[in-house]
């Protein structure tokens, strides 16, 4: 790597080993001795404008860089995009997906699944600091709608707003601009953001599962509620009917079986009785019978509703 200044250096390494060729070219490395750096093996060339450190096999995250890279009018979205970013129930896909101007022409490779789109807006695109260009959160929300099932879609608005990553009002501006009856997805993501309305996001995708099921039930539960306990510590209960000081404690973090875990919330529950709380607690294995739970929960809330009426 002795070719390369400095700055290009640092250059190739934020972007995980490449470089385009103006990058290069603006290192002092012209067309000749970016073909020596080629016929030495140093760098090979997954694109024409783009160049890679030689590997055997680049990472994903490596092949969306230089994907980025070589086509800046685009991005990366859909299951692609959640994925890398961590969302949680996304689809496997043997394809990269990536999003184009519908009148683009472009020579694309045949792992990637393009996506057209007539409304590319500088709002719907961010550019991480590899390189890569990537969908902004509210328009991977609204892309992903062609992928998942209502229930996945809830539950990955609720992540992405539970995490700070947008608001319910970028979400909103983002389907009035974009969802149309000929877009896939536009009647879905609609309704979803309609029918979850305002409420608080949930932690978690069981507890969003425990949430639908109660208000399938007729439970009027609402996430996240908070609690001022007799000792002075505010905490927040995951699902709960405040008007009956009922509440339900969904546990399926790992941190809830460890001995510590355990006595924590032996101890809010303690506290949360002194105030006349009744908590039901939701383990791992009471969610392999889903049904049979949430029968069981709704009848529990059905007489503390009787006990509190008495």
């Amino acid at each position: 790597m002795s070719n390369f200044s400095a700055a290009t250096l640092e250059l190739l390494q934020r972007q995980i080993g490449h470089l385009t060729t103006q990058q290069l070219a603006a290192g002092g490395i012209g067309r000749s001795g970016r073909q020596q750096l080629v016929d030495n093996r140093v760098l090979d060339r997954p694109f024409k404008s783009v160049y890679r450190v030689a590997t055997r096999r680049p990472t994903l995250e490596q092949r969306l860089v230089a994907l980025s890279l070589a086509h800046p009018s685009g991005f990366v979205t859909g299951p692609t995009a959640g994925g890398y970013l961590g969302l949680r129930r996304m689809p496997r896909a043997s394809q990269i997906h990536f999003c184009i101007r519908h009148d683009a022409r472009i020579d694309i490779p045949v792992d990637v699944k393009v996506r057209q789109s007539t409304r590319i807006a500088p709002v719907d695109v961010r550019t991480l600091e590899n390189g890569m260009r990537i969908a902004s959160w509210a328009r991977l929300l609204c892309d992903l709608a062609a992928d998942l099932s209502k229930v996945s879609l809830t539950s990955i608005i609720d992540q992405a707003l539970r995490e700070g990553h947008c608001v319910l009002e970028e979400l909103d501006a983002m389907s009035l601009r974009l969802c149309h009856p000929t877009r896939r997805g536009s009647e879905l993501f609609r309704r979803t953001l309609m029918e979850r309305g305002h409420r608080k996001p949930v932690d978690s995708h069981p507890e969003l599962a425990v949430l639908n099921g109660l208000r399938a039930r007729g439970v009027p539960a609402i996430p996240q509620d908070e609690l001022l306990l007799p000792s002075g510590k505010r905490i927040r209960i995951d699902l709960a009917v405040p008007a009956v000081r009922w509440a339900v404690e969904v546990d399926v973090h790992p941190e809830h079986n460890r001995p510590s875990g355990v006595a924590s919330d032996k101890q809010r529950d303690r506290q949360s009785h002194r105030i006349d709380w009744q908590v039901d607690r939701v383990t791992e294995e009471d969610l392999v019978d889903p049904e049979t739970l949430f029968d069981e929960l709704a009848a529990n809330y059905r007489a503390r509703v009787a006990a509190v009426a008495a």
